[in-house]
C-alpha cells in the first residue's frame, strides 16, 4: 500500500513518558517521494520540526525531531512511527520515541489524522 502523508494533519490522542506534547498541538506533514517533513507548535512548544523517511511498502516512518519550548530549551529526538489505516480512510500513528539531546527519556504516543 502506497501511503502519502502530504498535507495530512495529525493530533495527539495519547502519550506517555517524558514528552512535551499535548492534544492542542497540530502536526502538518509534507511528503515528497520518501522524504517526510513536518512542522508543529502549540501549548508549551514554540516551534518543532521533523525530518524523516517514509517506507514506501508499509507507510512506516523514521524521523528525527527538534523543538524549542516556551522555556527557551532546545531539544531533539528520534521516533519510529507505524501507521494503522482506519475504516474512515484516516491514519492513526503509533509512535515510539526517545530524546537524544536537551531532554532525557523515552515514550510512546498515538496520533490521529484530523
Amino acid at each position: 500500500m502506497k501511503t502519502n502523508y502530504n498535507q495530512r494533519k495529525f493530533k495527539i490522542v495519547q502519550t506517555s513518558g517524558a514528552g512535551e506534547l499535548d492534544s492542542d498541538q497540530i502536526f502538518v506533514y509534507m511528503q515528497k517521494g520518501e522524504i517526510l517533513t513536518c512542522t508543529y507548535s502549540g501549548v508549551g512548544v514554540l516551534q518543532g520540526n521533523i525530518l524523516g523517511k517514509v517506507d514506501p511498502s508499509t507507510g512506516s516512518l523514521i524521523f528525527t525531531y527538534h523543538q524549542l519550548n516556551d522555556q527557551g530549551e532546545l531539544s531533539s529526538g528520534i521516533c519510529q512511527s507505524t501507521p494503522e489505516f482506519l475504516d474512515s480512510g484516516k491514519i492513526r500513528l503509533h509512535e515510539k520515541w526517545e530524546w537524544l539531546s536537551g531532554k532525557k527519556g523515552i515514550g510512546e504516543s498515538i496520533l490521529e489524522e484530523i
